[in-house]
């Protein structure tokens, strides 16, 4: 390596102080600079360099999946390139061992290793330890703390190797002005840099999170009603509810409700003008949260579900007290019921134990009682048919469940309003007292507000409905299809769920089933089962055998490398190299020249080798000996440019009259 001696050292020093490997770094650079104290090198051909590259690029290619599988894309990176110095260290090493001071570009690509590219005998001289040096600065810049420590060893190396390759026209003041500058210069740019990162990120993370919050549709819910068409919900698996043999699954999990009820032309909507979120303390114990103390937690289902970006509302059986094993930063709670998660995996899988009874909802407001003025005469007259005034909240429900079940049925087609000149009809209305046919928003805003005008706090409730049907392991697929409304009643101190679409609607909704489902339902099962690994399986087991293996696997392959490649000594090697670099550098009339030279007849720089035999001859006037010099030098001659070379005869004869001109002429 032609780099300053001890500069690759330091740089890995470096970068085990700023990723915390130090002792790693240590090691690594005693071996890279060990070379220049020990002369002895290994005879490595191409093709074993190109082997020790591809192990590197293995190597690169397992780190980073084993990154990205043990976390999110976004944090896979940071997680596997701190380790980019120890991933090419092989190959540093063996450049740094190696006999012969090359590396072919062919060696780095794979396309150029056919012989019919000139490309590939092409050689990058010492290029090796600059791009190491760079890969030891993108390793150290993933994991440092942006402190002063860093830049300062980045000014320092990176002056330091600038230095190297400064032009000697300038003087070294000016060069060290110059770079002192640039280096305070950099400190405060690098400064603002941060700052406008910074900047950029808090408000594109504002605005994409106005633009889609995943709160937004739980602060109001637009419902279908009024709408004309066929309504349209796919097979997609959105929920896995899990219950052991003993206990069956929730039949509602509750995303949001809702109290407030509006109509405008053919939207209906309902919202709440309040529902501000608090945090729930960590329980005692990792990844438990304690929603509602000394509340009954005898039932209990394990839910799992993908969430965008790792916040959302998770969708709860009605009465939670504990979620257990819920891997987030924050969780958070509404006097509406919902619950909201922060910073989780993308995959949210947990354990929820709850009761029967509500643990979330605040108790009612005056407008849990109220009745749009539009939707009263239609809900009142409805009331007085059931009698519902003066009866006990037990009688009501009964009632209003019966009135349902006997007389409506579900539908997933969506008829528009009839004209009404005098603007009394409304979507709910016709629903209620003609049509008796809608969806499940239909049965659950007509139900809400039948309960209010009865005199019972009612409220509009929206999630998923929990199929009877178990897979495999007692596992509940909640689809698209699923999703569901319903109302909730407060009863005795306690909001109840109260959900009075008929129970045909599952069958309904179930024949939407696409022919390619069972397609998608494998390719759902596969990307679930995937991330339940990555996100919640036995990794750590799998990091320790890799850290046991991989070191084995990488001694081997050293010994199997150094071991059967052939060690010379540098010196020797370079000493043979200047001999052997042209045919006839070994020829023996270079002692005669030698010899000439101390007479005092030196060959004169570009002089023909005939013309300075003439003028030697001259200066002895020795006609012997003219004659066989002129006989050396012909043998000289052929030995040295004749492309067929010369005869062993020839050979001897060189030799003997070498020998024997250097006799005469002492």
């Amino acid at each position: 390596m032609n780099v300053p001696p001890l500069f690759i050292g330091l740089t890995l020093l470096f970068w085990g102080w700023e990723v915390k490997l130090l002792p790693s770094a240590v090691v690594g650079a005693v071996i890279l600079e060990l070379p220049r104290v020990f002369r002895w090198r290994w005879d490595f051909s191409d093709m074993d360099m190109r082997r020790v590259w591809d192990l590197c690029e293995i190597l690169f290619a397992g780190a980073a999946v084993y990154g990205y599988a043990t976390t999110d894309v976004t944090s896979g990176p940071g997680k596997f390139m701190p380790w980019l110095p120890l991933i090419f260290f092989p190959f540093i090493a063996a450049t740094s061992y190696s006999a012969h001071d090359r590396v072919r570009l062919s060696t780095y690509f794979w396309l150029l290793r056919r012989k019919d590219r000139d490309v590939s005998s092409r050689t990058l001289g010492r290029f090796v330890p600059y791009w190491y040096f760079a890969v030891c600065f993108i390793a150290a810049s993933i994991m440092n703390v942006r402190d002063i420590r860093f830049y300062a060893g980045v000014l320092l190396l990176g002056g330091w190797l600038l230095w190297t390759f400064r032009s000697r026209s300038i003087p070294g003041w000016a060069w060290a002005v110059l770079a002192v500058t640039v280096g305070i210069m950099g400190f405060f740019m690098q400064i603002g840099l941060t700052r406008l990162q910074s900047f950029v990120e808090n408000k594109a993370g504002q605005i994409l999170e106005n633009l889609d919050s995943p709160d937004a549709e739980y602060t109001e819910a637009r419902t279908a009603i009024g709408s004309v068409g066929k309504l349209q919900l796919s097979g997609r698996i959105i929920l896995r509810v899990e219950t052991d043999a003993r206990q069956t699954a929730p039949s509602l999990l509750r995303n949001a409700s809702f109290c407030t009820y509006q109509t405008a032309g053919n939207r209906s909507t309902w919202y709440v003008t309040k529902a501000d979120f608090t945090s729930v303390s960590a329980g005692s114990e990792l990844a438990t949260w304690v929603l509602a103390v000394k509340r009954d937690t005898s039932s209990v289902a394990t839910v799992s579900m993908f969430m965008s970006q790792g916040t959302g509302i998770l969708p709860m059986p009605n009465g939670p007290a504990i979620l257990e094993d819920l891997l987030a930063d924050a969780v958070q709670v509404n006097s509406f019921g919902s619950v909201r998660v922060r910073q989780a995996p993308p995959l949210v899988r947990f354990k929820v134990r709850y009761g029967d009874n509500s643990t979330l909802d605040a108790p009612p407001n005056p407008a849990d009682l109220e009745v749009p003025s539009r939707e009263r005469p239609a809900v009142a007259q409805i009331a007085v048919d059931l009698g519902l005034a003066s009866q006990s909240p037990t009688v009501i429900l009964q009632r209003v469940e019966e009135f349902f079940d006997k007389k409506f049925t579900y539908s997933r087609y969506l008829k528009g309003v009839e004209y009404d000149p005098m603007g009394r009809n409304t979507a709910l209305t016709q629903f209620l007292l003609h049509d008796h046919t809608g969806h499940c928003e239909y049965f659950a805003t007509a139900a809400t507000l039948l309960l209010r005008q009865a005199g019972i706090p009612a409220r509009y409730a929206i999630g998923f409905a929990v199929p009877e049907e178990e897979g495999l392991g007692h596992v509940h697929l909640v689809r698209a299809r699923h999703a569901h409304a319903w109302a909730l009643a407060y009863v005795n101190g306690s909001w109840r769920d109260f959900d009075t679409t008929p129970a045909t609607w599952f069958g309904i909704e179930d024949k939407q089933e696409a022919i390619y489902q069972p397609i998608t339902d494998v390719l759902s099962w596969l990307r679930y089962h995937f991330a339940r690994w990555r996100y919640y399986g036995e990794r750590g087991a799998a990091g320790r055998l890799m850290l046991w293996v991989a070191p084995i696997l990488l001694a081997w392959f050293a010994w199997r490398l150094f071991s059967q490649r052939r060690r010379v000594h540098l010196q020797d090697r370079r000493s043979r190299e200047v001999k052997l670099r042209y045919a006839g550098s070994d020829s023996e009339f270079y002692l005669v020249e030698r010899r000439l030279a101390q007479a005092g007849i030196p060959r004169r720089r570009e002089e023909p080798l005939i013309a300075w035999v003439t003028r030697v001859n001259k200066a002895q006037g020795s006609q012997g000996a003219s004659s066989s010099l002129r006989n050396i030098v012909a043998l000289h001659y052929a030995y040295r440019f004749d492309p067929r070379g010369i005869t062993p005869a020839q050979r001897s004869d060189l030799k003997s009259s070498v020998n024997s001109w250097l006799q005469n002429a002492s």
